[in-house]
């Protein structure tokens, strides 16, 4: 299933295959359900609370494709929910995933993505170039 997100003046295409939601724009974000990969990655950092970690990712301008035109601004994809937000000075994109996932919800802006995980779940990475796997136990 593709379709395609409001993002910028245009917008990023969402394809969901085999449980992988793939988001394209100037390069891909993979969400699956025990991880994420991130093309364009330049760093990450980890925090937490009493409840939850956050797992900080930069990454190089998310832009849109010049070609998603007429996108929503909201989508049910099967148990994901992404909705966009535009603050004027900053629009972000939140995914909701489903209890099956390890990932509670994500928070993707133009150039940092936040992952929120249980403080419970260890988180491992593998960062080869400028690709990052954020992989979920």
């Amino acid at each position: 299933m593709q379709k395609c997100i409001k993002w910028g003046s245009h917008g990023l295409d969402v394809k969901v295959e085999d449980g992988t939601l793939s988001i394209r724009g100037s390069f891909i974000i993979e969400v699956k359900p025990r991880g994420v990969v991130f093309e364009r990655a330049t760093g990450y950092r980890v925090a937490g609370d009493a409840r939850k970690k956050y797992i900080y990712v930069e990454h190089a301008e998310l832009k849109p494709l010049e070609d998603a035109v007429d996108c929503p601004d909201e989508l049910e994809l099967g148990k994901l929910v992404l909705n966009r937000v535009d603050l004027d000075f900053e629009e972000y994109l939140t995914i909701v995933t489903s209890g099956e996932s390890l990932i509670d919800y994500m928070v993707v802006t133009r150039t940092l993505t936040c992952i929120v995980v249980s403080r419970r779940r260890e988180a491992y990475f593998d960062f080869t170039g400028n690709t990052l796997a954020v992989y979920l136990v």
